[in-house]
């Protein structure tokens, strides 16, 4: 099976380190992604997201710049390895710049892949740091 690997980015007006906590936050991560997500911060903390949709485990963090970790849906059939996430976070003048590498993804599920994040994630990600 080829595998396949996307990046994408995004500039948001909040500091990369508020960005990176809320990723790693339960309570907050539901709040972006709207929906129930459970997040031990830690390397080698389990993650659930989506309401277990997707889950996965933090193999890399450096707050506030990276983090890396599995990512793995319910589409995935059991023969499948997980896919690999990795965010990045660079502080600019106005806010930060977000960059999603996700790789390790079955070629079938690229488009979905991408929707998640460019009409999901990164919309969702303009509300961080506003009142709830």
């Amino acid at each position: 099976m080829r595998l396949h690997t996307i990046e994408l980015g995004t500039d948001l007006f909040v500091p990369a380190a508020l960005v990176y906590d809320t990723w790693l936050d339960s309570a907050r991560h539901s709040q972006l992604s709207q929906a129930p997500a459970l997040i031990d911060p830690r390397v080698g903390g389990l993650v659930s997201l989506w309401g277990g949709a997707v889950t996965g485990e933090l193999v890399y963090l450096e707050r506030p710049r990276v983090i890396a970790q599995t990512w793995r849906t319910v589409d995935f059939g059991p023969d499948m390895d997980d896919s690999r996430l990795e965010l990045s976070f660079e502080d600019k003048v106005n806010g930060c710049h977000v960059r999603v590498v996700h790789g390790h993804i079955p070629a079938s599920m690229v488009a979905m892949f991408r929707s998640a994040w460019t009409q999901y994630y990164f919309p969702r990600m303009t509300t961080i740091g506003l009142p709830v």
